[in-house]
This record gives structure tokens, sequence and C-alpha cells, in this order.
């Protein structure tokens, strides 16, 4: 049994709660029935109080989750199959509508996953496993920004991969050949979704850190599936202005129950590293395969995978990857799997991470199987720091969660669309499912079933619905045309936008914009933004397609840096041989507002002063304009030798007066 140990400051603030949870034991298709004094017009509910805020959750059960191979490993002599009995959902909040998206399980009457608000994200797990002794609640809920420490990503790739390379045996398969360049081909199912299917392992001390308990085990792994899914659902590779439609998608879930069988691959390991070498050992034909373990390492590192690089000479690794030999002892060669990826739960410093670092722990090494490389931090379109922090692939990632961790930067996507599109064979059409609530193939939208769809979107035809209504298009009853959860320019009304000059996509760093069409809710294939249109947060202006000019450049004047302390974040032009802010001879952006160097710009000298977006110089630690810090510590010295004049001249007075 391991010992279950606290986060400590690992989370600023949370809160222990008790939520009521109802849960209907029928199935959808009977979804009316009445138990329990429970009107079943959900899967499950579940209500509480936290931040002083009501929260009321309406789920709907995830079917594709009783579907996936459960598979217990005790030895090879003894391995066992399950059906998957926590039940997993997801859902809504019941006032936020498609604003809001829920996602987790419920097992032993407790809630664990996560609430996603907008730009807010809460997250839910076990009190036991937070506060072993706590007495006040079984569940604990923190905001995902409030989690601070978070520890390294590593990718076995590029300079790393030159053993692998070395020791490859230089005989590849005509099957391997064959599928060397070949991608998905878009062009003839442009609407469908294409899965990465992937099998999640548990890792034996997973299994004795849940207490042994193979559907909690199971639950948790497809938890960190599906978060990385929603991320890479949404994610637009090849730069179009509309997701791409990539699943992650779990087929098999495997749970090693022992340490002791002599054909258990990764019994011992030194090294995050060497666990993952190990793994690679393993006989298996997914996408990917990745394992998760509780396993304290002196690394600093809670990820580890195989990353790829696109071209015939390319190293092996990551999505699709066939089996190869590779040369361990000698002139001995051993059959391993690249396409491996391994993440530990526990930190070097022996803390249990927060599930929300884990969850994007798996992203973040299922990024680098797709072929992506760590953001360089001294690319400010991909590393742009800041209030907003650091882009999902950042080497270190950020001191707490931001807004922008869970976003592939444009390096990324652009590394791995390459290999998508060279390697990526084994992403397959997925089927599209009336009623899970994510539209695929050729739908028209999708909403759930009749009660969520009122929540979720009313401009759409619940699966459920009766004749002559068919679910998953627009709604005939309300004369529903688009739909506002799917299309940017559809308005809440179910219209189409006939407001001008609507911008729909737009992208900040590879200066590529839309604009509704006022005819159509569908957002037009974005074009080249024109040249001096503001790029990167109005610090720079694109030409030529590129965000590569400056408002300066444009006006035929060289850009500077002002030395005024109050423009030291304003991007500056030299005009009559003086350097004056851009905004101070008239250069605006078409939207009235100053041209300011980007988030995360060094500015008055010293490395914890940077620019916050917004024109000031603040200072990153203690969150002061950096002049009104200045200004602030000349006051209190002024004053501090203000008082030591004051009682000097007392002291001397009365000196004086003492020695008359």
């Amino acid at each position: 049994m391991h010992l279950k140990l606290t986060y400590g400051h690992d989370i600023k603030a949370y809160e222990i709660i008790n939520p009521v949870i109802k849960e209907a034991n029928a199935n959808r298709n009977t979804h009316r029935v009445k138990g329990n004094n429970f009107d079943k017009e959900f899967d499950a509910e579940v209500q509480f109080i936290a931040f002083n805020k009501s929260f009321h959750l309406l789920l709907y059960e995830d079917l594709q989750f009783q579907k996936v191979q459960i598979e217990s490993y005790r030895s090879y002599k003894s391995s066992e199959h399950f059906q998957a009995s926590s039940n997993y959902y997801e859902g809504t909040l019941k006032d936020s509508g498609f604003d809001s998206r829920v996602s987790g399980y419920i097992k032993d009457g407790i809630f664990s996953g996560i609430i996603a608000e907008n730009e807010t994200v809460y997250v839910l797990e076990s009190a036991d496993f937070f506060h072993p002794f706590n007495n006040s609640g079984n569940t604990v809920i923190y905001e995902s920004v409030d989690v601070t420490n978070f520890e390294e990503y590593q990718a076995f790739g590029d300079n790393d991969n030159e053993p692998l390379k070395r020791n490859m045996f230089p005989y590849r398969s005509k099957r391997d050949s064959e599928h060397y360049f070949k991608g998905i081909n878009r062009t003839h199912n442009p609407g469908e979704h294409y899965a990465c299917r992937i099998e999640m392992v548990a890792d034996h001390s997973l299994y004795e850190y849940f207490n042994k308990n193979i559907y909690i085990v199971s639950a948790f792994l497809y938890l960190h599936a599906k978060y990385a899914d929603s991320v890479f659902r949404r994610t637009d590779f090849d730069g179009t202005g509309v997701p791409d439609n990539i699943r992650i998608v779990v087929e098999k879930i495997f749970i090693y129950e022992s340490l002791n069988d002599p054909n258990y691959p990764m019994a011992e390991a030194s090294s995050l590293f060497d666990f993952l070498t190990k793994f690679a050992r393993r006989t298996q034909y997914f996408c990917l395969s990745i394992c998760m373990c509780y396993r304290r390492y002196s690394s600093r590192a809670v990820g580890n995978a195989y990353k790829p690089t696109p071209g015939i000479k390319g190293l092996p690794g990551g999505i699709c990857q066939e089996p190869l030999y590779f040369r361990s002892e000698g002139f001995k060669y051993v059959k391993m799997n690249f396409n491996t990826a391994v993440v530990t739960i526990i930190s070097t410093n022996g803390k249990v991470l927060p599930l929300i670092t884990t969850l994007l722990a798996i992203t973040h090494e299922i990024g680098h199987s797709f072929g992506s490389d760590h953001d360089v931090p001294t690319n400010l379109f991909c590393s742009p720091g800041g209030d907003k922090g650091h882009y999902l692939m950042h080497p270190t990632t950020t001191k707490k969660m931001k807004e922008l961790s869970n976003v592939f930067s444009l390096c990324s996507r652009r590394d791995m669309y390459k290999i998508i599109t060279e390697r990526g064979h084994c992403l397959k059409v997925y089927p599209s499912t009336c009623g899970n609530g994510i539209r695929e193939g050729n739908e028209e939208c999708d909403c759930g079933w009749e009660k969520i769809c009122k929540y979720l979107d009313s401009c759409c035809t619940p699966f459920d619905a009766k004749a002559p209504e068919k679910g998953c298009t627009f709604r005939n009853k309300t004369e529903a045309v688009c739909s506002p959860k799917e299309s940017p320019c559809c308005n809440k009304d179910c219209t189409i936008n006939r407001q001008k000059d609507k911008i729909c996509y737009e992208s900040d760093t590879s200066c590529y914009i839309s604009y509704c069409d006022q005819e159509s809710a569908v957002c037009p294939i974005p074009e080249k933004a024109r040249d001096a249109y503001p790029c990167l947060k109005s610090s720079k202006t694109c030409h030529q397609g590129f965000c590569n000019s400056s408002v300066c450049l444009d006006n035929n004047l060289e850009e500077c840096k002002c030395a005024e302390w109050h423009y030291f974040c304003f991007v500056c032009c030299l005009k009559d041989k003086k350097c004056v802010p851009a905004h101070n001879i008239g250069l605006l952006t078409p939207w009235n507002s100053p041209f300011v160097q980007v988030e995360g710009t060094p500015c008055n000298g010293s490395e914890h002063n940077r620019c916050d977006g917004t024109g000031r110089c603040i200072n990153v630690k203690t969150r002061v304009e950096v002049d009104s810090g200045e200004k602030a510590m000349w006051w209190a010295l002024a004053i501090l030798v203000l008082v030591i004049l004051v009682l000097l001249s007392i002291f001397i007075y009365l000196l004086i007066k003492h020695l008359k």
C-alpha cells in the first residue's frame, strides 16, 4: 500500500465539499423512468456550493466508456477482462449552456473531473487522495489557476535521439516503407473526424495507489484521454481557420496488477526515461500507447515520449509507428514500439501531482508523439509568457495554470501537421454518433438528447426527437437555420449574422483573417490580412501574409526604443530624429488604440521587468508598475531620511539642554 501524500503548497486555494449526487440506474433510452425521487431527465445531476457560487451539473453518460476493452493483468498465465462499472459522464452547467463543459466519473458517491466555464476551469477530486485525514467532506474543488509549482516535461527527441538512430536496425519493412509518407487525405472526407485509437496502461504502482480498484483506475485513465481529446478536437492544425477534428479515442485499458511477474517489462526502472525504454518493449499495435505510474524519480520531469521528426531521414517514433528492431547489447536486436509515452503522477519531492497537472502532462506528451517540439522560450510568437502564460508545449511550463496552458502554439501546430500528413496513416475515420454532444460527419449539430438540448443548444434537434423531426439537424420547430454552438456566424436566435465586418476567425501570429459573409453561418476560409493590419497583440503589423512588419516601417519610419519610463512598452518610431510613441504622431490601430509591445517583452533593463501587453512595464514578481515601484521606494527612502533627521535633531537638542 502506498502512503497517500497531500499536495501541500501546490494548490493555493481550495474548498472541501460534499456534493449532492443523483444517479439514475436506467440507461438513456428509458430516461423518463422515475426512481428514488429522481425524475430521470438526465443520467446524473451533481449540486454543491463552492467559492460563493452555486453549481448544478447536468450530466449524460458517455456510452463509449462502456465499450472500451479493460484487461487486468496478473501474470502471463492470468489476466481478466472487465466492463467498466464506474459511470463516466459529459455534460454542462445548468445556467451556462454551451459556454460550459463538464467531464468526469462517479464512483462510490464521489464525482472526479473538470468543469470548464468560459475561461475558468474547476477541478474536482476525491478528498481522500488530497487530505487523507480530513473529516469535513468527500470532495476537493479548486480552480486550475490556483495550481502552482508545475513540473517539467521532457521529450525523447532531436539531440536525444542520436543513440536511437545509431542503434536502429537499418532495414525497414515493406509495410513501414509503404506507410512512411501516407497521412490522412481530407479532400475525400473534409468534415469527418479522424481518430488516433490509443491504449491507456496503468503501471502496478498506480493500481496500488488507487487501493487496487480496477474501476477507479480505468475511469482515471479514461479521464486523461478525454481531456486530451477535447484539446485536439478544437485544434486547427492546417491553418484553415477551423478545427481539424483530430480525435484521441481510447480503445483499450490495460492494468498491471503485480510487480513480480517475470514478463513484466517495467519491474525496475532507474529513471523516467528508463521506464519509457522498457515500456517500449511491450508488443502493441495501437496508434499510441501511454502508461501512467506512481513512481518517484530524481528528475523533475513528469512525462516522457518518443518524438518523431518529418522527412524520409526523420527520426522514428510517435503516432502510427510500426515496431522496429533496436540494438540493445552487442549485436542483439530487440523488437520495440516507439509509439509510446509515459507520465508519473508523483513529483520528485514526493508529492502527488494535482489532477489538472497530470491532465496537461498527458496532453503534452501526446503532442510530442504527434511531432511537436518544445516551444522555444525566446520565440515570443510561441512563448509569449505574461499574464496569459505559455502554451501547452513550453518545456518548463508556467508556475501556475493560465489561459494558454492547454492550447497548442502556432509552432506546435505546424510541427504536428507535418507528421499527421506524412505518417498519420493509422488515423481512421471515426464514425459519427448522433447524441454524444459532438458534431461529427454529416451532422449539422449535436446537442445530445431532448432534456439537455434546451440548456446546451436550443437551435439543434435532439437525437431522441419525435418524427418527423430528425436528430442532429437544425430544429424546424424554431425555424433554426444554424447553431451558435457550431458556427461563429450564427446568432443566439438561430439566425445568420447580418452584421457587417464581423470577424469570425483571426490568427494573431500568422496574419490570416476571415469575416462573416452575411449570407452563411459558416466562417469563410481565412485569407491573408491586408498589409499594415495589426498582429501579435498590436505590437507588429502584417506584410504579405506574415507578421513581420511594424507601424513605423509601414509609414517609412525607423522603429526605436523610447527612453521615457512611461513609454517603455509602447511601439516607438524615429520622427525628426526623435524617438516618440507611434500614437503620439497619429499612428493608431483600426480600433483607435495605441500600438504596444507584446506581453512578456523585457523593459527597463531588468530580467524581472516585462511589458504587460497594455503599455505598462511591470515587475513580474511584485506585479507593480516599474516606475510606481521606484517612486514608492524613493518616497519610502525620503521619509526614512526625514525621520532620521528629526530624531537626530531631537537628540542634539536634548544633549545640548543636558550639557547646559
